[in-house]
């Protein structure tokens, strides 16, 4: 795929919302953001440092399945902010993945870094893929047939694959059958993630951990999505409308089409608000809304880079990367 093709795609979102801006009528946007209930905004604002801990114990989770020299909770921590920030910045959230060179100044191998942070986005997307399905369910006479091709797809994809990847015996399978197709210099590669990845097995209690971990990450970024919807009045929408909703647009929003999410998001609001008798103009508020959390998530994430530079780690993790021998 050449640069142009790619860089076409993803702007796909934002000339769908430059659309629904030039039909909508901005003074009315305007009006009903003027006129939200700030407390509610306030809670979901201010949910965000738990949204944060839950995340990054799932992700610790993982390193600790890998037998990796895990940082603390509060490192962790720092270390997904500024995953939220580039993530949110990229197309496809791929920028998220920085937080694995980060890990390998500090020591650690990046091939298991990279799959542990692989395997957290994945176990995120299950559970909105499930979410996402019960929402085509729901509104199957709202959304075109293309966008419900596209949500099932995704979702099949990451319901099958994270299993797959967690458990030993079927990724032990899916290398087998995928290297005698490699290059020999990625075949060598592969060979060698084996190894690294070989301790981590889907048993019980870490798959009982991270659907605790998953769930808890899930309830509270469907409840931030909630009170806004009470910051707009917006109280005729159901909450498993809401819930489904929120989970379709995060599986649509890992199309790398857009940039934090725009265009897309407002593809799917305005028709699920309007089969609740809401206007466009109202889906396109609550939607701004939606980004004022991906802007705190950014502002956030990116005080916290300028602050933990990659590149410039503390005495005790120069201590850390003295002592353990890097990939």
């Amino acid at each position: 795929m050449n640069s142009y093709l790619r860089w076409g795609l993803r702007l796909i979102g934002p000339v769908l919302l430059i659309y629904f801006l030039l039909t909508s009528h901005l003074e009315v946007i305007g009006g009903i953001i003027g006129h939200l209930a700030v407390v509610p905004l306030l809670v979901s604002l201010l949910l965000y440092p738990v949204f944060v801990l839950v995340k990054s114990w799932r992700w610790i989770l993982l390193m600790d399945e890998l037998e990796l020299d895990t940082p603390p909770l509060g490192r962790t921590m720092i270390l997904y902010m500024i995953g939220l920030f580039l993530g949110g910045t990229t197309p496809g959230q791929s920028g998220d993945f920085v937080k694995a060179w980060y890990l390998r100044a500090r020591g650690l191998p990046l091939a298991p870094v990279l799959f542990s942070i692989l395997l957290d986005r994945l176990f995120d997307f299950v559970i909105m893929a499930l979410l996402a399905l019960l929402g085509l369910w729901a509104f199957s006479d709202v959304f075109p047939a293309s966008l419900r091709l596209a949500a099932v797809v995704i979702a099949a994809l990451f319901i099958v694959s994270t299993p797959t990847l967690m458990a030993r015996r079927p990724r032990e399978w899916l290398m087998q059958v995928l290297m005698p197709w490699m290059p020999q210099r990625v075949r060598t590669v592969v060979e060698r993630w084996r190894e690294q990845f070989s301790a981590l097995t889907l048993h019980p209690a870490l798959l009982l951990q991270l659907l605790i971990a998953s769930g808890g990450s899930a309830f509270v970024t469907m409840f931030r999505i909630y009170v806004l919807f009470l910051a707009l009045d917006l109280h005729q929408v159901p909450i498993l409308a809401i819930i489904a909703t929120t989970a379709l647009i995060a599986i649509l929003q890992a199309l790398p089409i857009s940039f934090s999410g725009l265009g897309v998001r407002e593809a799917v609001l305005i028709p699920v608000l309007a089969h609740y008798g809401y206007s466009q103009e109202q889906a396109l508020s609550l939607s701004a809304l939606f980004f004022l959390l991906n802007i705190e998530h950014a502002v956030f994430g990116f005080l916290i880079s300028l602050r933990y530079p990659l590149g410039a780690i503390s005495p005790a993790d120069a201590a850390a990367a003295a002592s353990t021998p890097a990939e």
